[in-house]
């Protein structure tokens, strides 16, 4: 079991002070949540209310961008209805914010280096973990993949912190051309690190490669995991996952409550 430190939890009103397109179909949302703010750890997420007056009753979960002083931020792609509905929400746009929710990475051992794998909109939960990492001065290698180069993310802000980033497109228009977990086998296979760490975020295929990685290379490695959530509380069980307790047994456990956040190789990738 990673850190679970949703104890401080708040349903919050607030207001939209920005809402910015970064990449293509990605927007960076700001918001005053000083609560929230203040008790965000990396891997945590909020639950956020939409719009309740076009029938959309489910809040919808995002994960923790960064926060800075009583202001968090929100990293989200456009994916269906109600996330384009707060694309369009201009600033002064009151919400309804749920949070933190969730358990956090877990920094116990300390990594030497810190690798964050990020695919698409995953690298947005690993940034409020890289600032953190710098802020302890841990070596920390960024890998960032992406479709191509109108859809990547978050280079500039790990580079503003002091993160030498790596980056991977599927056409090859920046980057690597190929998978970021071609670049992460690459990087273990070239280097011999004293004690790496993996930390990730991305689609469930590129999750499972990175645990492959991390069991070629015998790294530990840790994954935050982005499922569809309805309550968000651990009520509704519409968010669980395959968690392997032993050689025999698979339990379902919920990602809004025991995760997001888990050791790679406990998800039992081939239940999916």
């Amino acid at each position: 079991m990673l850190n679970n430190c949703s104890l401080n939890t708040y349903d919050t009103r607030t207001t939209i002070l920005s809402n910015e397109e970064v990449a293509e179909a990605h927007y960076l949302l700001r918001c005053e949540c000083a609560e929230i703010a203040q008790y965000a750890r990396p891997g945590q997420f909020v639950h956020v209310m939409i719009s309740q007056d076009t029938g959309m009753l489910l809040r919808r979960p995002f994960t923790i961008y960064t926060v800075e002083g009583h202001e968090i931020t929100m990293l989200y792609q456009i994916i269906g209805e109600g996330t384009k509905q707060l694309s369009e929400m201009p600033m002064g746009t009151p919400l309804q914010i749920l949070g933190p929710l969730g358990n956090t990475f877990n920094l116990t051992i300390k990594p030497e280096p810190a690798i964050l794998v990020g695919g698409g909109a995953g690298i947005a939960s690993l940034m409020l973990l890289a600032a953190v990492l710098r802020e302890n001065d841990i070596q920390t290698l960024g890998l960032v993949g992406a479709q191509h180069h109108a859809r990547l993310l978050s280079v500039s802000d790990l580079e503003s912190i002091g993160i030498v980033v790596h980056i991977a497109t599927d056409d090859g228009s920046i980057g690597h051309q190929g998978y970021v977990t071609d670049v992460l086998a690459d990087l273990l296979s070239e280097t011999k690190w004293h004690r790496p760490t993996i930390y990730a975020c991305g689609p469930h295929g590129m999750l499972a490669a990175v645990t492959k990685v991390a069991i070629d290379f015998e790294v530990p490695a840790q994954i935050a995991m982005e499922n569809r959530m309805g309550c968000a509380m651990g009520v509704c069980l519409g968010c669980v996952c395959p968690v392997q307790i032993d050689a025999n047994c698979v339990e379902y456990q919920r990602v809004c409550t025991e995760g997001p956040v888990f050791n790679a190789t406990d998800i039992a990738w081939d239940v999916f």
